[in-house]
């Protein structure tokens, strides 16, 4: 009877010993899940600072190249109208 009783301590201590490490690993697991995840989330708002950014330079590009097309429109409407028999210097 002790003997019998003494092995289902010793199983149960093995059982508590295994409960205690996968608990341990799966600690460690969610801990490496949740620094990944925070990395995502910086990388994420680094990227839509970036984006913004390429937003903006994207509007000055947009009107820089307008402004410039403007000033060739002004350019062309100053010249003198060409006759069809002119050759284009």
């Amino acid at each position: 009877m002790i003997a019998k009783n003494n092995e289902e301590i010793v199983r149960l201590e093995q059982l508590v010993e295994s409960l205690i490490s996968r608990y341990k690993e799966q600690k460690e697991r969610i801990q490496s899940l949740e620094k990944r995840l925070r990395d995502r989330d910086e990388e994420c708002e680094l990227l839509k600072l970036e984006n913004g950014e390429l937003q903006k330079q994207r509007g000055e590009v947009v009107s820089r190249v307008a402004g410039l097309l403007g000033r060739i429109e002004e350019w062309e409407a100053e010249l003198p109208p060409t006759k069809k028999g002119d050759k284009a210097a």
